[in-house]
C-alpha cells in the first residue's frame, strides 16, 4: 500500500465483504492513467497486459489469478478495486480480437498499433527490441469497487481526463448535471456529495463519449436554441448559434410586412426542419408578438421520418400550437397551390470533399444533413430554383449557407430573377445568411 488513503480503502472493502486477502496498487501508465482508469469505471475495460520482459527486468512476481488489485489515477488516489480472474501468456501476434475488445481501447488493429507503439518505446529503455511475437502477460479481471467520490473529486478527475476538450471544466459540470438533477448551484454549494457506484460508472461512460469527441449536445440529448429547449438526436443537426442569424432576419422582416400591411394571416415555410428549431423560434416568438391581429403559422419540412418526430417532439416540450410538421423532401409533398409569406431554410451546403468533415462535432452528425453536391451548392441552387411558385409576392427566401458561399448564393438568386438580393453576416462576420425577395 502507498499511502493511508488506499490502506483505508481496501479495509473498508474487507470488512465490508468479510475477506481477508492482500491488495497490490498500482497506475496504468503514466500519460494514460486517468483515461485507462475511466475504462475501467465505466465498465469498458476487463483486460490489460504487459510484456513478460518488463516483469523480469523489474524482477516483479507475474501476476496469478485470484490476486486483488487497486488500480489508482494519476494522483496515487485509488479508483477501482478488480480481481484476476484469468492469466495467460501469448506471443502478441496470437492475442485474441476478443481480447483486445476487452482492453477497451477500441477494435484489434487499433489495439495492435496503440501497444506496438508503446512497447517499442518502453522496452527500448530496458534494451530490448520490439518483435511481433513478443510474450505478453494477459490479464482478465472482473471489477469489484469504485472507490467513493464526492462531486468536487469526480469534477477534478474529469477534468484532468477530457484532455482533447477546450470546454473541459465546462463539459465535466453539465455531465454531472445532467446526471444528478441538480443544479450547477448546488453541486457548487454541496461538492462533499457522495456518487454512487452506479452514479460513477454513468457518470464515467458519458465523460469518455464526449472524450471521443461527441457533441455535447448528443451527449445530453438536448440543446438550448434561441429561447427554446430542444431535443436533439443522430437524426438531425445539433442547432448552432450562427441559425439564430436567420432566425434574427425572417423576425423583422416578418415584423415589417406584419405591422406595415395589417396583414390577417402570415405563413411561413421551414425547409429541411430538423430538430423544428427554426420554425418552432419564429411561430413562438411572431405568436407572442402578433396573435392578437394576425393568424401566425409555421410549416415546417424534412425528407428524414425520425427529424419530423423529433420535431414534433420539440413542439410539444415548448408548448408551441401553431406550427405542423410533414414529411417531405423540399417541396415535394406540398400542394401546387400552396403559397407562404416566406420561406426559409439550413440546407445542406458542405461540400463532400471538404477535410472539416472528419473534424469536431460534424463527425457524428448525419451526412445527408450537411453534404451537398456541386460544391455544396446543389441544395441551396434547388430551393432557388423551386421557390417562387410556394411564395406570395413580395415574399422572402432566407438560406443560410457556407462562410465562403456568400457570393456564389447570390449569383444564383440574380440568375434565377430575384430581387433585394442581401447577404447577412454571422457573429463572426462570416457571409452567413442570404436573403431574396419575389417581386
Amino acid at each position: 500500500m502507498k499511502n493511508k488513503q488506499i490502506q483505508a480503502y481496501w479495509q473498508q472493502y474487507c470488512q465490508r465483504n468479510n475477506i481477508v486477502a492482500e491488495a497490490e496498487s498500482w497506475a496504468f501508465a503514466e500519460e494514460y492513467a486517468d483515461y485507462l482508469l475511466a475504462l475501467v469505471m465505466a465498465g469498458q475495460k476487463t483486460a490489460t497486459c504487459d510484456a513478460k520482459a518488463s516483469y523480469l527486468h523489474d524482477r516483479e512476481p507475474l501476476p496469478r489469478v485470484g490476486e486483488f488489485k487497486i488500480i489508482l489515477d494519476s494522483r496515487q488516489q485509488p479508483g477501482a478495486i478488480i480481481k484476476l480472474s484469468s492469466v495467460e501468456e501469448l506471443p502478441m501476434n496470437q492475442v485474441s480480437e476478443a481480447f483486445a475488445l476487452a482492453e477497451g481501447e477500441g477494435d484489434y488493429a487499433t489495439w495492435y498499433r496503440v501497444h506496438q507503439d508503446y512497447f517499442t518505446g518502453s522496452l527500448s529503455e530496458i534494451g530490448i527490441t520490439f518483435s511481433d511475437d513478443l510474450t505478453l502477460v494477459c490479464e482478465q479481471f472482473e471489477v469489484l469497487d469504485l472507490a467513493p467520490l464526492s462531486y468536487q473529486q469526480w469534477l477534478d478527475f474529469a477534468q484532468r481526463t477530457l484532455t482533447v476538450s477546450e470546454s473541459a471544466k465546462l463539459d465535466s459540470q453539465l455531465l454531472l448535471q445532467h446526471l444528478s438533477g441538480k443544479s450547477r448551484s448546488f453541486i457548487l454549494a454541496f461538492g462533499e456529495t457522495l456518487l454512487s457506484m452506479a452514479e460513477i460508472q454513468q457518470l464515467t461512460a458519458l465523460l469518455l463519449r464526449r472524450l471521443q469527441g461527441e457533441p455535447m449536445a448528443y451527449i445530453l440529448g438536448e440543446r438550448e436554441f434561441w429561447n427554446l429547449t430542444l431535443k436533439v438526436s443522430e437524426h438531425t443537426l445539433i442547432p448552432r448559434p450562427d441559425t439564430e442569424i436567420l432566425v434574427e432576419q425572417a423576425l423583422a422582416l416578418a415584423a415589417e410586412r406584419i405591422t406595415q400591411s395589417a396583414v390577417k394571416a402570415y405563413h411561413i415555410l421551414d425547409l429541411g426542419t430538423g430538430t423544428g428549431a427554426i420554425a418552432l423560434a419564429l411561430a413562438k416568438t411572431l405568436q407572442q408578438q402578433f396573435s392578437r391581429h394576425c393568424n401566425i403559422h409555421v410549416t415546417g419540412l424534412d425528407k428524414i421520418p425520425q427529424a419530423i418526430e423529433l420535431a414534433k417532439e420539440n413542439q410539444r416540450l415548448n408548448g408551441v400550437e401553431n406550427v405542423t410538421f410533414l414529411v417531405s423532401d423540399w417541396f415535394s409533398e406540398l400542394a401546387p397551390e400552396s403559397q407562404f409569406d416566406m420561406i426559409v431554410g439550413n440546407p445542406p451546403y458542405i461540400d463532400q470533399a471538404d477535410p472539416h468533415l472528419a473534424r469536431g462535432d460534424v463527425r457524428f452528425e448525419p451526412l445527408t444533413a450537411l453534404v451537398a453536391e456541386q460544391q455544396g451548392l446543389a441544395d441551396l441552387n434547388r430551393i432557388i430554383q423551386q421557390a417562387k411558385p410556394y411564395l406570395q409576392p413580395r415574399g422572402w427566401l432566407l438560406l443560410e449557407h457556407g462562410w465562403q458561399q456568400g457570393q456564389q448564393v447570390r449569383s444564383l438568386f440574380a440568375k434565377n430573377g430575384w430581387q433585394q438580393v442581401e447577404t447577412v453576416k454571422d457573429y463572426a462576420d462570416n457571409d452567413r445568411v442570404t436573403l431574396a425577395q419575389l417581386v
